[in-house]
């Protein structure tokens, strides 16, 4: 664990039947007094905690109240008497962060192991008949002798096939899970305890928000500055992060950091570095080249130990390894679009609602839709209306792109749903009310498609020992956005305004509401020339553990379709190229690949 924590190991065992390992990536406090696992003074608790706890002023006036004195200014020990004096269940409801931790009672021999209100730090964990193992890193728990011999759960892989990446839950190994955002489970003499939730992202909240949304970003942004080293942003030349890096260097001067590519089609570096001008941010850019991205590939492979393929990751790697050369600590944007509604997809699916609250009964909605907009039934209207419930619709648009029509032919089995949608409500769901529609929408967002989004920066950074903070996704600010209506959000076809308002006002509007470029990966062309090779040795030949699940011939078609540029089925196939390049660096632990160089 070395890059996630360069700065200092330590390990800590009772000799009985608990140990706890701990790599530290030193923010604040960097004195040796603050390494992990951290022992209480009486010496009967113990804490491993990775992440970020901003609300620590408040907090430590009130421990100090109840006697407790404390020996360094780190946000770990202030964590470790909170869940001493407050206990555990009642500390993840005061405590604002990013974290992830396990905390030991030696008095009742209880592990507690938690997770952020919104899954920004991971916690991996398997469990069997022999004990429990937890760590940062997928890898880990399926390495272990426990686990070593566990088998692929073949839904959840049929899961990974239609996502892209691996969902909270059940992890891709038998007995292996990715512990659920906002949840925490205990472990003691009687077992392993069933998961608790100490908070959900609801459906319908009475929320009232009492102040404006300015001040909520910038109150939030603010207490995540607090650092002993270098702090920095990730500047874009969308809207979220160039929002963070204003109201960031309004608190102090700020490095930003921004990659660009020699394509004007792609290229947003103009735009933020008219951003970093306005802002007066001291700003960095480095332009990369197609080659730069596939000498990142291998890369890409080690850095992700649990299957993952979203290939934006390979430019996040790369900014990350930018920004970590003269900061360790970084603010980014993410959240925004997940809370606001800020996607494309929010705006499209907003238009047609009316067709689809027209009626309950599907087909009239299908014969007026189809009267009325004589549109494409693969659109999104004509997809909208296909469907038994607007959860399966909505849930269906997370998937990679064709993912529920292509899943089907080349997956044997049936796909395990993800735990965040299992649980989310049924029958007392009225999909035929807008608003009902649109905030169970954002619910899916923030529990499902934003989580792709966590573990892509998280393990893209991490891998650079560079720590990413997301001010949007503070305590203040999701709290905040159940108290915001669609309506608040969505004007003249454009998602999130509430948020482009607030950027244009202190930059322009032409910048703001112009449409973004967005980052773009050539990775039809790759699968067809520079990697092919790579692709058709791997790809046509999967591992005989994910073989068994895959039906070959269909994947040769398909392969064969793209390579002959008579349809694009790269992400597709980008999917099962992840999951063996995953299943060879981090199952079986070998030298991934090399790139082609023809």
């Amino acid at each position: 664990m070395v890059r996630r924590g360069p700065d200092a190991e330590g390990i800590w065992t009772n000799n009985k039947n608990y140990s706890s390992g701990f790599r530290r990536l030193a923010i604040r406090d960097l004195s040796p007094e603050a390494n992990q696992p951290m022992v209480s003074d009486c010496g009967n608790y113990v804490l491993t905690f990775n992440g970020e706890i901003y609300n620590t002023d408040s907090l430590r006036r009130e421990l100090t109240g109840l006697g407790v004195r404390f020996r360094t200014t780190s946000d770990t020990e202030i964590l470790l008497y909170a869940n001493i004096h407050f206990g555990v269940e009642k500390t993840l409801t005061k405590v604002d962060g990013m974290f992830a931790f396990a905390f030991y009672d030696s008095h009742r021999n209880k592990l507690t192991l938690a997770r952020d209100r919104a899954g920004i730090k991971p916690l991996y964990y398997g469990h069997t008949a022999e004990g429990l193992v937890y760590s940062s890193q997928y890898d880990h728990i399926i390495n272990h002798p426990f686990f070593r011999n566990k088998k692929i759960d073949a839904g959840v892989l049929g899961n990974y096939l239609q996502l892209g990446y691996m969902a909270e839950g059940r992890g891709m190994i038998s007995d292996t899970y990715l512990l659920p955002h906002g949840h925490y489970i205990s472990v003691s003499g009687a077992g392993v305890s069933e998961l608790a939730s100490f908070i959900y992202y609801p459906v319908r909240s009475d929320f009232v928000n009492a102040g404006d949304l300015y001040s909520c970003l910038a109150g939030s942004v603010e207490s995540q500055l607090v650092s002993d080293v270098p702090v920095g942003t990730f500047m874009s030349g969308g809207i979220d992060s160039p929002l963070v890096s204003y109201l960031a260097n309004k608190c102090q001067p700020i490095k930003s950091f921004n990659i660009g590519v020699n394509d004007p089609q792609f290229d947003e570096s103009q735009a933020a570095g008219e951003y970093a001008r306005m802002f007066n941010t001291d700003h960095f850019l480095k332009v990369i080249t197609e080659q730069d991205l596939l000498a990142t590939i291998e890369h890409n492979t080690l850095a992700y130990s649990e299957p993952f393929a979203d290939y934006s990751s390979i430019p996040t790697l790369l900014l990350s390894k930018f920004a970590k050369e003269k900061v360790t600590v970084v603010l980014s944007g993410d959240g925004g679009d997940e809370l606001f509604w800020g996607y494309p997809r929010n705006v499209a699916v907003q238009k047609q609602l009316p067709f689809f609250a027209m009626s309950r009964s599907r087909l009239l909605a299908k014969i007026l839709f189809e009267k009325v907009t004589k549109a494409n039934p693969r659109t999104v209207s004509g997809k909208l209306v296909r469907h038994r419930s607007f959860l399966e619709f909505y849930y269906h648009t997370l998937f990679v792109s064709g993912g529920a029509h292509w899943v089907p032919r080349i997956f044997r089995g049936e796909p395990r749903l993800p735990f965040f949608y299992e649980a989310l409500p049924g029958q007392n769901f009225d999909q035929h009310n807008p608003e009902t529609c649109m905030n169970m929408m954002r619910k899916l967002e923030f529990d499902l498609h934003l989580q792709r989004i966590l573990i892509k920066v998280d393990r893209a950074s991490m891998y650079y020992s560079l720590e990413t903070r997301v001010p949007l996704l503070s305590n203040s600010v999701i709290d905040f956005s159940l108290g915001t209506s669609y309506t608040d959000c969505i004007s003249n076809d454009t998602g999130k305004v509430n948020l482009k308002k607030i950027l244009a006002a202190v930059s322009s509007d032409k910048l703001v509401f112009t449409a973004k470029k967005g980052f773009s990966i050539p990775l039809g062309k790759w699968i067809r020339q520079e990697l092919r090779k790579d692709v058709k040795d791997k790809v046509l030949n999967l591992p005989p553990e994910i073989g068994q699940h895959i039906r070959a011939s269909e994947v040769e078609r398909m392969v064969t379709q793209h390579f002959n540029s008579e349809f694009d089925w790269s992400w597709n196939i980008w999917v099962l190229y992840a999951l063996v390049n995953w299943y060879t660096a981090h199952r079986e632990k070998q030298v991934p690949f090399v790139v082609s160089k023809s």
